[in-house]
This record gives structure tokens, sequence and C-alpha cells, in this order.
């Protein structure tokens, strides 16, 4: 029942900062990237924040 509970919780605050973002309804426009390449990007530098 717990990790239900928590599932749920975790979909709720998924759907609200896609909203909130702007992001909600673009789904099909997101692309999965595997933890090995995220972590490469990161590593790279690719990534980092850019100040302008």
């Amino acid at each position: 029942k717990f990790l239900k509970e928590a599932t749920n919780a975790m979909s709720d605050i998924c759907a609200a900062r896609f909203e909130a973002f702007g992001s909600a309804g673009n789904a099909d426009k997101i692309k999965v990237s595997s933890l090995d390449t995220m972590s490469q990007r990161y590593s790279s530098g690719e990534l980092d924040a850019k100040i302008k």
C-alpha cells in the first residue's frame, strides 16, 4: 500500500511540474535518454549552465 500511494503522489508531482513549466501536452516531443548517456553529457560539460 505504501509504494502505491508514493507512486501516485510522485505522478501528481510530476504532472504539476510539467504544467508549471509549460511542458504539459508535449510528451511526444520528449526523447528518452539512458542514465549512461546523461552521465556522459554532464561529465563532458555539454549540459553546463550557460551564462550570457
